[in-house]
């Protein structure tokens, strides 16, 4: 069963490096003069975490955390940066999502508006705006790419300059989200 959440853009890409953070970081500061946004950024692998770092929750499955720098190379740094009111850094496998958003929920506003980079929660959640990125140079595709092609409502290409649609080309009106030509 999916779960529907109109309030919500979710990036996929096909690989790394494939400019999904780039994207969110744009279509936050197009946003955020009419919107207050959150920024999540989902990891399926677990990394080492500053020592500072504002854990939220950590189970044995997922870590979140809250990002509170601005400065940074992490992507949940360049996302807080680029506006977002709030950051999440999450590490989880895709199995154990269903617990991430149950967490999130009980912390965060669901009214919010959400922008999340994360291809394996499109195989729990409906989003209002699913988008795919993918590079022009990436030839090493991850699995789901074909699939992720086929469900997304926008697929986006990005040449390592610029992408095929600018992100001011995306707002969220009467509680849907809409593409401007």
């Amino acid at each position: 069963m999916t779960i529907k959440r109109k309030n919500i853009v979710l990036l996929a890409g096909n690989g790394q490096n494939v400019g999904k953070t780039l994207f969110a970081c744009q279509l936050i500061k197009s946003l955020q003069q009419k919107h207050s946004v959150i920024g999540i950024k989902i990891c399926p692998h677990f990394h080492d975490l500053d020592l500072n770092a504002e854990v939220i929750a950590s189970e044995d499955n997922y870590q979140i955390i809250k990002e509170t720098h601005q400065v940074g190379s992490k992507d949940s740094n360049r996302l807080l940066a680029a506006g977002a009111k709030e950051v999440y850094y999450v590490q989880s496998k895709d199995k154990y999502l269903n617990e991430v958003l149950l967490c999130l929920n009980s912390i965060i506003s669901t009214n919010s508006l959400f922008i999340i980079e994360s291809g394996g929660l499109r195989n729990i959640i409906r989003p209002g705006l699913f988008i795919m990125i993918e590079s022009k140079n990436n030839k090493k595709l991850k699995p789901n790419t074909l699939k992720f092609r086929e469900i997304a409502n926008l697929n986006i290409e990005f040449d390592g300059e610029k992408f095929s649609l600018n992100a001011n080309s995306i707002c969220f009106s009467e509680k849907k989200w809409i593409i401007k030509n």
